[in-house]
């Protein structure tokens, strides 16, 4: 079918889920059998994972604040999300394989402050490891050997029983064999916030991670946050959570809560978040994190 507009029966349904400890409650249409149409090529998905089916895909969504779409293919399960729909020019396409979800403007409670704007910072999207071996860790980009890796495999060292989050899942972010890993992702605000609140020093963030090692080894995680402006320079200060070292853990194999608090700077328009692991001792990198989280309010 060509891109002229198609008149479409949409179904409108609340749906209600508990993510971690958030609860959001939106109003979503779903369009079955269309995709978006595009007059360039700007409506390009932020992230794309493959799910069990469209449930999961509607949750994947609900899971950032920054998603104000989804499109979920039937036939290969991928779940892609996408922000705002620059070139987007408000007509859809025939797929008879695809069915398109878009969450109401202003439907999302709570507000900013209780949603995640880290994607996947619970290592809970896309495959977990459970051997020994490298898994890279869904929508972050990396650098050496982190993976993410279920709780309770034998070859990392984090259990479901040591000291750590009481909402954790399946699966955390582990350093693997690389002396020094990293993972980071790149976030633009501005698909959801207007660019005058930021400039007129009324955001603030609380950002707050998991982050821990094995028994009485230095192997260390950091955590930090780095606000740039359009032209992709740093605005502020970066903030960084951790190190957790073994005498902050008491010698103990576990995860330590961290957070700080702060105002987003004056010109901000995205945010960089880094993960880096480093091994102090051993032929394994036992840094570990989980549950990364930034809210905006």
């Amino acid at each position: 079918m060509s891109a002229s507009k198609l008149f479409l029966f949409v179904i409108f349904l609340m749906v209600k889920q508990t993510i971690s400890q958030d609860i959001r409650a939106v109003d979503i249409s779903i369009v079955n059998g269309t995709q978006f149409h595009c007059a360039t090529t700007t409506c390009l998905p932020f992230s794309k994972n493959v799910v069990l089916d469209i449930f999961n895909c509607q949750i994947n969504c609900l899971a950032v604040f920054q998603c104000q779409a989804a499109r979920f293919n039937q036939v290969t399960q991928e779940c892609a999300l996408f922000g705002v729909l620059y070139g987007f020019n408000g007509t859809m396409v025939s797929d008879i394989n695809s069915i398109t979800l878009i969450v109401s403007t202003g439907m999302r409670t709570p507000s900013e402050s209780e949603s995640n704007w880290i994607v996947n910072g619970d290592a809970e999207i896309g495959p977990c490891n459970t051997m020994n071996n490298v898994l890279h860790p869904t929508d972050w980009n990396y650098s050496g050997a982190v993976t993410q890796v279920t709780y309770n495999n034998p070859a990392a060292n984090q259990k479901t029983t040591d000291p750590g989050p009481s909402n954790r899942g399946r699966c955390h972010f582990y350093g693997q064999t690389s002396a020094v890993t990293t993972m980071w992702q790149v976030i633009d605000m501005t698909t959801a916030i207007n660019p005058a609140q930021l400039d007129n020093q009324t955001i603030e963030f609380d950002f707050s991670a998991w982050i821990g090692g094995y028994m009485d080894q230095d192997d260390n995680a950091r955590v930090s946050l780095t606000f740039v402006n359009q032209a992709n320079q740093t605005v502020g200060n970066t903030t960084t959570l951790g190190p957790v070292l073994a005498a902050d853990r008491a010698g103990i194999t576990s995860l330590l809560y961290r957070q700080i608090t702060g105002q987003v700077p004056v010109g901000a328009r995205s945010f960089k978040v880094s993960v880096t692991m480093t091994r102090v001792n051993g032929t394994t990198n036992d840094g570990d994190v989980d549950n990364i989280v930034l809210r905006l309010y």
